[in-house]
């Protein structure tokens, strides 16, 4: 092939088998990879020189000289060009190691259609040259969907926080400087990192204060509207409405879960209907805000 064909051939290559292949909806560049991709085949290239050799044969011309009649003689054979003579029948070997036993004779017939004296080598080699082609294409792809996946998380604004039950993430909460919980109310301490979440307020404690309030990095959510005023003694005081807490206990993270009901704060039940379900799962500083319908 020239370098034009070669070029046109890389190209119908690159539609066919690239990542972004569209030749199927164009018959007419298949049909002309099929052609090309023949072309290159061992076998293409002697029938293209048969073809050559027979067209360099000049043809006799029409007001030829009268030549005596030959002497009765054998008349000359005509060596025939190889796009003319007849395809061997395929070759079958015959195992005859044993003549005396007919059960160990076989017969193999080749079904290699690849002429003889051809090197089977480049179409071998342009397979696993295709083949390693299209592996890399499949990398690049998985490597793509790789930064694809990174740069998302770069660029959103909720943190992933991971949870086992399948529930919806739907925020994650940073602490909030502005708000102010007493230092030893439910075990809050000077430096207790808090959050707000629709009328509630979320705070770092020493402890829980469930039966299983044991462990480490505990929370405590409780009602906004039920927080002391700052100066208040916190040694001595009531509350109205639910409290919940928890902590983290070995490789589980500290996790509050309620469902909303009447008690709940008229900020949250303006938000999430009755009978809905909320999670909170803490993981360092954040805290990641789960719901469920169900």
């Amino acid at each position: 092939m020239d370098t034009g064909t070669l070029d046109e051939l890389r190209a119908l290559r690159a539609r066919a088998y690239g990542p972004s292949a569209d030749i199927d909806q164009d018959p007419a560049a298949l049909r002309r990879l099929h052609e090309l991709e023949a072309r290159q085949r061992p076998g293409a290239a002697s029938d293209a020189a048969a073809l050559v050799q027979a067209s360099a044969v000049p043809a006799e011309p029409e007001s030829a000289p009268v030549r005596p009649e030959p002497t009765a003689q054998a008349e000359p054979t005509l060596p025939q060009s190889p796009a003319s003579q007849p395809t061997p029948p395929p070759t079958r070997y015959v195992d005859d190691s044993d003549a005396e036993s007919p059960a160990r004779q076989h017969v193999v017939e080749e079904t290699d259609s690849t002429p003889a004296g051809a090197d089977p080598a480049p179409a071998k080699s342009g397979l696993r040259m295709r083949m390693r082609t299209r592996l890399l294409w499949a990398l690049s792809v998985v490597a793509a969907a790789a930064v694809a996946a990174g740069v998302t998380y770069a660029v959103t604004s909720m943190a992933p926080v991971s949870v086992s039950s399948g529930a919806e993430q739907i925020a994650t909460l940073e602490p909030d400087t502005l708000v102010n919980v007493p230092a030893g109310w439910f075990g809050a301490g000077l430096s207790s990192a808090a959050y707000e979440y629709y009328g509630l307020t979320l705070f770092e404690t020493a402890g829980g204060y469930s039966s299983a309030g044991n462990g480490t990095e505990c929370f405590t959510v409780v009602a906004t509207d039920q927080l002391p005023a700052e100066d208040a003694d916190t040694s001595s005081w009531s509350m109205n409405g639910p409290i919940y807490s928890g902590c983290r206990v070995g490789s589980f993270p500290a996790t509050v879960q309620f469902s909303i009901d009447s008690n709940s704060p008229e900020e949250l039940r303006a938000r999430f209907p009755d009978g809905s379900a909320l999670q909170f799962v803490r993981d360092g500083d954040r805290i990641g805000v789960f719901h469920s319908s169900e």
